[in-house]
């Protein structure tokens, strides 16, 4: 089985829909291959962990809910997100605005 799908399908039956594999990357000094986890939020998509796999696609290393959970909560803190509002709106909920 291809590798980005293994992981993808892995996600899909264990974590769930708003998660998906994203490029696999081959490690030629560690003989592994690399499978990022993105995850789909309401201000955009942001990687919240790692498979790790052998050449023969063997899992080695699989991120765990909790760890992908808690990466999304605290990534999600820092990602910028756009507020639609007039300016007392913005005052009201003590939002800077910036310019773009």
């Amino acid at each position: 089985m291809e590798i980005y799908e293994k992981v993808r399908k892995y996600l899909y039956e264990n974590i769930g829909h708003l998660t998906t594999a994203g490029t696999p990357r081959y490690d030629l000094s560690k003989n592994i291959w690399k499978v990022p986890v993105l995850c789909k939020t309401e201000r955009g998509i942001i990687i919240v962990g790692e498979f790790k796999l052998d050449k023969n696609g063997n899992f080695l290393n699989i991120p765990t809910k909790e760890e992908m959970l808690r990466t999304v909560e605290l990534e999600r803190e820092n990602l910028p997100f756009l507020y639609y509002g007039t300016r007392r709106e913005l005052d009201e909920q003590k939002i800077k605005p910036v310019v773009i």
